[in-house]
C-alpha cells in the first residue's frame, strides 16, 4: 500500500539545506599543488596542517580556486539545517481521484527539529542533514523531529518524533545541470520517513481527508516521502567570493525543487525506502516505484521522466517547476501486453508536481494479471524530437530500513536484514544475495568489518538477516565502508561508519589541558564547522568552560537521536567526547 495505493496527499515547493562542505575533502589546493587539511576519519586536523594558525588555515579554506567557488567549496558557514519553502498541499484523495482541490490544498508542510528531551521545550532549529562519509554523495542522511502541516497554534496536524531518513535513489534529473554550481545540480535524491500513529500529537479531526489517512484500516503510521532535485547554491562563485573578501562570511545554502507525498503506512512496509517494484530509467538510472491492487496500477514517476535543462532564474524555487521533457506518448507494457498508454501532454505528466508526480490506471483483469507476472517496461519515442525514453522493471528487488549505521551505536556489532522480492512477491525458491565490501567515497577502505559473503532468502520468505560486527582487532581504526548486496540484477547497500578507540597518548589519571582537548577535538569542528562557533565560540577556553554543562548535555546519550546533538554531524567519537567531558569537568583521564 503506501503512498501509492492509498489516501494520500501531495505537496510542492522550495526546499533550503544549509550544509557547511570543506570536509567534502580532506585536501585543499594551496601554493600550486594540494594541503591534506583534515583526516575525516578521525576527525581531526592533518599533520601537515597543524603547521598552520587557525586564521591561515581559514584563509586557505575560503581563498578562491579556479573557476569553482572556493578551496573549501560553496559554503564553509553552514548550520546544517533544512527546511521547506513555501512547500504547499497541492492535491489530495484516493488513488484515481485525486483533485486539486479541497480542504487541505494550500496549507504549508513543514519538517520540524527536535524538542529538548530534557527541558522539554522547542523546537529551536529545524531537521539536520548529516553525511555520514563526508566524501560519498550516497549517504547523505536527515534527522528529524517531527512534521506538521498548516500554520499558527493549532495546525491541521502535528507529529513530534525523532527519526533519521536517508538519501535513496540519488540518479540524474535534470540533463543539463546549473553552469555554477555542483554536479549534483543535476541529480535527485529520494527520501522517505516513517512516523508511527502514537507520534501524533494533534489534527483537526474535522479533515475528512486526514481522518482517512490516520484512521486507515490496519494503517500503523503515516509515511512522508518527498525528492528533492534542482538543487544549487544560493550565490554565484563571484557573489560568495566577494562575501568572503569582505569578511561577511554569508552562509551559502543549497535550494532547490521539494515535490512530497503523504499517505498511511502499513505493517510489514520499509519504513525508509519506498515499497513497491522498482522501475529503472536506462538512460539516467534514476528509479521509480510501481504497485498494483486489484486491477488498479499506480505508479511513482518523479524522478523516472527528466527534464532538460535547470531551471532559469537561480533563486526561484517556488515558482512553477515546468513540463519534464516530451517523450511523446508514454507505452505501459507487460511481456506482449500493452496495459496502458499515457501522453506526456497529459494534464498528470504536464503538471505532475502537483500530483506527488504519481499516476494511476485502471486495468483490465487480463492487464492486471499481465502486470502481476511480468516485468513493466515504459517506452516512447517523440519523432518531432527523438527524444527517446526506455525504463524497465528489475524482476528482483532487494532494499533495507538498514541503510546508514554508526557500528558503535550497536557495541560493535548489528544485524542487517534484507528484504529480497520478485516482481513484488516473496521468492518462490532458495535465492542467494551476495555481499561485498567497498569504500563508500573517495577514501581508503579500512576493511574493519566482518561478515557473511552471502546469505540465502528461502523459498515463500521475504527476507533474510546477517550479523555485520566490528573485527576484534578493530579498535584503533577508524574509517567509512559500504557493503554491497546483489541478486540477479537488484542490487541495494548499507552504509557504516566506525570510530577510533584511543587515549590520545594520554596517562591515565592526567588532567586534561587545553591544548589537548582543541588539537585532539575541537579544532577540527572549529575549521570544517565554524557556524557552530556563533554560538559557542570553539577555539576559546573561557566559553567553552562557560557552556559547560550544556556541551556536556548535548554530546550525551539522551540527544544522540534528536536533531540537537552536537556536533550536529555527528563526527565526534566516543573517545574524544570522553576527553572533551574530563576537561570540561576537570576529572582525571581515565584512558
Amino acid at each position: 500500500m503506501s503512498i501509492l495505493n492509498g489516501p494520500r496527499l501531495n505537496f510542492w515547493g522550495g526546499i533550503r539545506t544549509d550544509v557547511s562542505v570543506p570536509n567534502n575533502s580532506p585536501t585543499i589546493p594551496y601554493s600550486g599543488g594540494t594541503l591534506n587539511l583534515f583526516d575525516l576519519t578521525t576527525s581531526t586536523v592533518a599533520p601537515s596542517a597543524q603547521l598552520f594558525s587557525d586564521d591561515q588555515l581559514n584563509a586557505f579554506i575560503n581563498a578562491p580556486s579556479g573557476d569553482y567557488y572556493t578551496a573549501g567549496g560553496w559554503n564553509h558557514y553552514g548550520q546544517h539545517v533544512v527546511d521547506m519553502q513555501n512547500a504547499l498541499i497541492s492535491s489530495q484523495g484516493t488513488p484515481g481521484n485525486i483533485s486539486t482541490t479541497g480542504d487541505l490544498v494550500g496549507q504549508p508542510v513543514y519538517l520540524l527539529g527536535s524538542i529538548d528531551p530534557v527541558t522539554k521545550q522547542g523546537p529551536v532549529s529545524g531537521p539536520m542533514m548529516v553525511d555520514l562519509d563526508p566524501t560519498s554523495g550516497q549517504t547523505t542522511q536527515i534527522f528529524v523531529g517531527g512534521l506538521q502541516i498548516g500554520s499558527g497554534s493549532t495546525p491541521e496536524l502535528l507529529i513530534r518524533h525523532d527519526t533519521v531518513c536517508s538519501s535513496q535513489d540519488l540518479a540524474v534529473r535534470i540533463l543539463v545541470g546549473e553552469p555554477d554550481a555542483p554536479g549534483s545540480s543535476r541529480i535527485s535524491g529520494t527520501f522517505q520517513i516513517t512516523f508511527p500513529l502514537s507520534s501524533v500529537v494533534s489534527y483537526n479531526q474535522n479533515s475528512a481527508m486526514l481522518k482517512s489517512i490516520i484512521d486507515a484500516p490496519g494503517a500503523t503510521g503515516i509515511v512522508l516521502r518527498f525528492v528533492m532535485f534542482e538543487m544549487c547554491p544560493t550565490l554565484t562563485t563571484p557573489q560568495l567570493r566577494a562575501d568572503y573578501a569582505s569578511g561577511q562570511n554569508t552562509p551559502n545554502p543549497s535550494i532547490g525543487r521539494v515535490i512530497g507525498t503523504l499517505a498511511p503506512a502499513y505493517p510489514g512496509e520499509p519504513k525508509i525506502c519506498q515499497n513497491g517494484r522498482r522501475l529503472v530509467n536506462t538512460g539516467t538510472g534514476a528509479g521509480g516505484y510501481m504497485e498494483l491492487v486489484n486491477d488498479l496500477m499506480s505508479v511513482d514517476m518523479v524522478n523516472l521522466l527528466p527534464k532538460a535543462n535547470f531551471r532559469s532564474e537561480r533563486t526561484n524555487i517556488t515558482g512553477p517547476i515546468g513540463p519534464n521533457i516530451d517523450f511523446g506518448t508514454l507505452n505501459f507494457t507487460a511481456g506482449s501486453s500493452t496495459v496502458a498508454t499515457l501522453a506526456c501532454s497529459d494534464a498528470q505528466l504536464q503538471n505532475y508536481y502537483l500530483y506527488g508526480g504519481i499516476v494511476d490506471f485502471s486495468l483490465t483483469a487480463d492487464q492486471a494479471t499481465a502486470v502481476k507476472t511480468q516485468p513493466l517496461n515504459i517506452s516512447a519515442y517523440n519523432q518531432n524530437t527523438a527524444a527517446t525514453l526506455k525504463i524497465v522493471e528489475p524482476p528482483y528487488r532487494i532494499y533495507s530500513d538498514e541503510r546508514n549505521l554508526y557500528i558503535d551505536d550497536y557495541q560493535g556489532s548489528v544485524s542487517v536484514t534484507l528484504q529480497l522480492r520478485y516482481l513484488g512477491q516473496a521468492v518462490k525458491q532458495h535465492t542467494t544475495i551476495s555481499i561485498s565490501s567497498d569504500t563508500p567515497g573517495t577514501l581508503d577502505n579500512p576493511d574493519y568489518l566482518d561478515f557473511p559473503t552471502s546469505v540465502t532468502v528461502p523459498a515463500n520468505q521475504e527476507s533474510a538477516s546477517f550479523t555485520a560486527a566490528a573485527k576484534t582487532s578493530s579498535a584503533a581504526t577508524a574509517g567509512f565502508e559500504v557493503l554491497n548486496y546483489t541478486c540477479n540484477g537488484g542490487s541495494y547497500f548499507t552504509n557504516f561508519r566506525k570510530y577510533k578507540q584511543t587515549n590520545f597518548g594520554i596517562p591515565a589519571g592526567s588532567t586534561i589541558t587545553w591544548e589537548q582537548v582543541y588539537t585532539n577535538v575541537l579544532r577540527f569542528h572549529y575549521l570544517a564547522f565554524p557556524a557552530m562557533s556563533r554560538f559557542i565560540p570553539l577555539n576559546q577556553p573561557d566559553a567553552i568552560l562557560n557552556a559547560k554543562n550544556a556541551i556536556i548535555a548535548r554530546t550525551s546519550s539522551a540527544y544522540k537521536n534528536t536533531t540537537l546533538f552536537m556536533p550536529v554531524v555527528r563526527s565526534m567519537s566516543p573517545s574524544q567526547t570522553a576527553l572533551l567531558k574530563a576537561y570540561l569537568t576537570g576529572q582525571g583521564w581515565e584512558g
